[in-house]
């Protein structure tokens, strides 16, 4: 008797073949967690694979964790002698080790995209950039994808032709000295370095030993960095095992390239295929829908998901007169299913940008709908937040200057811009971090007694803190720094009880971490806020409704999914123009849809506000017209004479064309009305006209939908606006 008997014969192939190059197609919802650590289990229990001579990368911590727990569950404590990680853990944990041979001390801090932000805007002012419109946010989108392309200052120089991209290899140049000179690195710069550490013939010798049977997760999300780093490690045994979804590819705009996995039996000639299409997830309704979608991808390699869940609800499409009514008809279905589904807990909304989610929220807290937001402003984004993890990376890193900058006032104790300007023209005098000239303090005569008692006092709370780390439990840490700063007593006054609320989310969240994992060193405490994302720390037990990106809900699934705003220019997105691009954004809608197990609604608006400005007359997503019509329950849905099936551009000038039509050919009622415009009744206030027969006209008021009045008496209802 096998371990793998559990296995469909799919999924038992790929976790039997061990020896040699092997890509898993893994369709959604297909069971690849399963495969991937029954895998592990048979090289161990089965195959006496040493657990120390397997490597397992993925992309999330979540996924991660997940694969480390249901590996412990079939090995037991040889699990924790087994490689699980992220890309950039990995990364991090060589770096710690071998990080001297790229200039780097043991203690290096990781910048988040705020920290990253304050380098940018510091060299602009220091460069005299300041005021040239040059958005910190887009310098660093650029310098990212030249790091994910191996692209460093010296090769950029040559490539820097224009006067654009001059500025930006001034700004780059600046950036990574900043970066070393404050011994931290950039999310980009974990795996650049990583990379940079597998060119040593010894240090790779030694992974390539030790790693003798190599997994990757998720491997159509890889980029040009992290397929050399397997490519490096996998070089001498090339028992590389590879799992992914091509049609799951998504984020091509943060530098991963679909190219990886397509290219996989290129790179390896004698590589085992193995497809995994049953899906344990999914509906039939909600499975063949996603088929007959992404098969319009040239990339799609032609997997075709089934599952024994025969039949389903059909898919709800529901069109709305204004994207407020879309978030009124959402949390109105919602307290219809809420019960049927299991709560609210089992409901997910997903949307194309995070901008989507107001309105959804205001629509959730008048009709006192729970819910919860992932992504937008993250915990460990916030403000007070910010501030103690800064004096955290202080302790951990005195070479840190911009999380001391950050902090040197916080909370207020008198010093002022002047006192900081003097203390950097110390340090640059004396090339030592800004902690050395606050030490130093008594050295420069220009300050003032009133600051330099400040200074002394910070120095005094930072040496104590330091000294507490070596020995006691982040937990006493933050204890310590709460008590010597008074940050608390500050909130407290001023009556900000949100931020004081939030610090006791912190120290509770660190106590739960040490609960569970026993001690940690400070560290490995930054290191692991420093890599976590949105969705890590989703409680699924709690009861309320789900909102996030659809990039968010990747690996994710509920049995009820909302993909709302389904509408040209939003999805998909206004920025496709290549071909290329529509299939990222349609491998997106594909992974909206796979998210659902049980019931999927879609919802789209005619009108919708867009930076400030309202459009009218928006276009039904063309994926929608990619969908099998008989898989769709279609609601107040406006279609043209062909359905969906036309191009974007073509449905457009059919719908405009009727609009004008519509303008030249007004249909009246009694009391001189017209299609279009608005009125006023007693009761629920203002509306639109939206439709005029013989027998009725249709009105659509905001917070109360469609209203049907006879036509002969509407005008005894109604007045004109």
């Amino acid at each position: 008797m096998s371990i793998l008997d559990g296995l469909n014969e799919e999924q038992r192939m790929a976790a039997e073949t061990l020896d040699g190059p092997v890509l898993i197609l893994a369709g959604a919802g297909s069971g690849k967690t399963r495969t991937i650590t029954y895998r592990v289990a048979h090289m161990i229990k089965e195959k006496n694979i040493s657990p120390y001579d397997i490597l397992a990368v993925t992309f999330t911590n979540k996924a991660a964790k997940e694969m480390r727990e249901r590996v412990e569950s079939l090995v037991g404590e040889d699990s924790g002698k087994i490689q699980i990680s992220t890309f950039h853990a990995f990364g991090v944990k060589l770096l710690r080790i071998y990080g001297k041979h790229v200039g780097y001390d043991s203690n290096f801090n990781i910048y988040d995209s705020d920290d990253q932000k304050r380098v940018i805007k510091s060299i602009l002012k220091k460069l005299n950039m300041d005021n040239d419109g040059l958005k910190p946010s887009a310098i660093l989108s650029k310098i990212s994808k030249l790091k994910e392309e191996g692209i460093f200052p010296l090769e950029y120089e040559k490539m820097a032709i224009d006067y654009y991209s001059k500025k930006i290899l001034s700004i780059y140049i600046e950036y990574q000295k900043a970066l070393k000179e404050n011994n931290a690195f950039d999310f980009s710069d974990i795996l650049v370095y990583t990379n940079e550490l597998l060119n040593n013939k010894e240090i790779l010798e030694k992974l390539q030993n030790r790693y003798k049977y190599i997994m990757v997760d998720e491997y159509q999300d890889t980029n040009k960095t992290q397929y050399n780093i397997i490519t490096k490690i996998a070089a001498k045994n090339k028992n590389l095992c590879v799992v992914g979804d091509e049609d799951q590819s998504i984020y091509g705009f943060r530098g991963a390239d679909i190219r990886n996995i397509l290219n996989f039996e290129k790179d390896y000639k004698d590589a085992t295929v193995i497809k995994l299409e049953k899906n344990y997830r999914s509906t039939n309704i909600i499975l063949s829908t996603a088929n007959a979608l992404i098969k319009n991808n040239e990339t799609s390699r032609g997997k075709n998901l089934w599952t024994d869940r025969e039949g389903g609800e059909l898919i709800s499409v529901y069109e709305a007169e204004t994207a407020g009514e879309e978030a009124y008809h959402v949390s109105n279905e919602i307290k219809k299913i809420v019960d049927v589904v299991g709560g609210y807990k089992n409901i997910a909304i997903l949307y194309r940008t995070n901008a989507q989610s107001r309105l959804f929220e205001e629509s959730f807290i008048k009709a006192k709908i729970p819910y919860k937001i992932f992504g937008g402003v993250q915990f460990y984004q916030r403000k007070e937040i910010k501030d103690i993890i800064s004096y955290l990376n202080v302790v951990n890193n005195t070479a840190d200057n911009f999380s001391i900058r950050r902090i040197i006032n916080v909370p207020s104790r008198g010093i002022g811009e002047k006192t900081i300007k003097r203390l950097e023209e110390y340090r640059e005098d004396m090339n030592v971090p800004l902690f050395y000239a606050i030490k130093n303090v008594d050295n420069i005569s220009t300050i003032t007694p009133k600051a330099r008692i400040a200074l002394k006092k910070l120095y005094s709370i930072f040496e104590d803190l330091i000294n507490l780390s070596k020995e006691e439990t982040v937990t006493d840490l933050i204890d310590t720094l709460l008590e010597r700063t008074k940050i608390l007593d500050t909130f407290k006054l001023n009556n900000e009880d949100e931020r004081v609320k939030n610090i006791y989310e912190l120290r509770n969240g660190i106590q739960e971490l040490e609960k569970e994992n026993g001690y940690i060193g400070l560290g490995d405490y930054l290191e692991n806020i420093a890599l976590s994302a949105n969705t890590d720390n989703m409680d699924e037990s709690d009861d309320y409704v789900k909102l996030m990106t659809v990039h968010n809900s990747k690996g994710l699934e509920f049995p009820v999914i909302f993909m709302v705003g389904a509408e040209e220019e939003l999805f998909p997105s206004l920025r496709e123009n290549t071909e290329e691009e529509l299939e990222e954004e349609r491998r997106l809608c594909y992974v909206a849809v796979t998210r659902a197990k049980d019931r999927l609604y879609i919802t789209y608006s005619r009108t919708r506000a867009t930076f400030g400005n309202s459009s009218f007359m928006r276009v039904p997503s063309r994926f929608i017209g990619e969908m099998p019509e008989k898989n769709l329950n279609n609601e107040k849905v406006y279609m043209n004479s062909n359905g969906y099936k036309n191009d974007s551009t073509k449905v457009a000038s059919e719908l405009n064309a009727k609009i004008e039509k519509n303008k030249k050919k007004k249909k009246k009622f009694k009391g001189d009305y017209a299609v279009g415009d608005y009125v006023i009744h007693k009761k629920f206030g203002e509306g639109k006209v939206k439709g005029i027969d013989i027998n009725r006209v249709d009105i659509y008021f905001p917070g109360h939908g469609d209203k049907k009045f006879p036509t002969k008496i509407a005008s005894k209802f109604l007045s004109k606006s």
